[in-house]
């Protein structure tokens, strides 16, 4: 049984203005057409559920690369000190909790920025911190990693979730890409029973990126 449907929405607005400076006998700068910068903001679709006050999950950070990515390397190499490990580039350090039921019907978040360089991305990433996440109930009773009943979170102060992309996101020179990542909160929060305040919940994170 599943909490109600809920989508989170990222989106993110590749703004495609170049990175690599090149500076003229004058002083200026110009930009090169082989970098483009990764802007990201997050909003929320409606979660009607009379039962939840808030879902509050750390967003360390968001990261990408160009190569393809499953669950597994995803979830690895998550310490701030091997961020850029398995060909990952971090694009936003949000670095803070977010009440994802606090951006709905188009609010949204601004997550930050970042230069990449032109070329095809097939991999995202989110990055949590379970320890630092939590449910609020409708009643006040707090869900957590660590209450009773609780939160199964993923094991480890870091976790790696997968956004699954429905096609590779192009980043061109001289253009502009916004990618949306949908966070279905009430699929990624399954009742481990058959009462939230009893049995508590289990949480198998469900995002997914498309071009937008």
């Amino acid at each position: 049984m599943r909490v109600s449907s809920h989508l989170l929405r990222l989106s993110a607005a590749a703004l495609l203005t170049g990175a690599a400076w090149a500076c003229s006998s004058s002083g200026s700068s110009a930009l090169s057409p082989q970098s483009g910068t990764l802007e990201m903001q997050l909003t929320d679709a409606p979660f009607p559920s009379d039962s939840v006050q808030s879902v509050n999950v750390f967003v360390v950070r968001i990261d990408a690369r160009q190569e393809t990515a499953d669950s597994a390397s995803a979830d690895s190499a998550t310490s701030g000190d091997s961020a850029s490990a398995g060909g990952w580039k971090t694009v936003a350090t949000p670095d803070t909790v977010v009440d994802l039921l606090s951006y709905q019907n188009g609010a949204t978040l601004p997550l930050g920025a970042a230069t990449l360089s032109t070329g095809q991305y097939d991999g995202f990433r989110m990055i949590i911190d379970p320890t630092k996440s939590n449910v609020v109930l409708a009643n006040g009773m707090v869900l957590s990693g660590s209450s009773s009943p609780g939160i199964m979170f993923p094991s480890g102060s870091r976790s790696g979730i997968k956004i699954d992309l429905s096609s590779p996101v192009a980043i061109a020179a001289n253009d502009t890409t916004s990618v949306l990542f949908d966070f279905n909160v009430g699929n990624s929060f399954v009742l481990r029973g058959n009462s939230i305040t009893q049995n508590g919940l289990l949480f198998k994170p469900v995002i997914q990126g498309s071009i937008h």
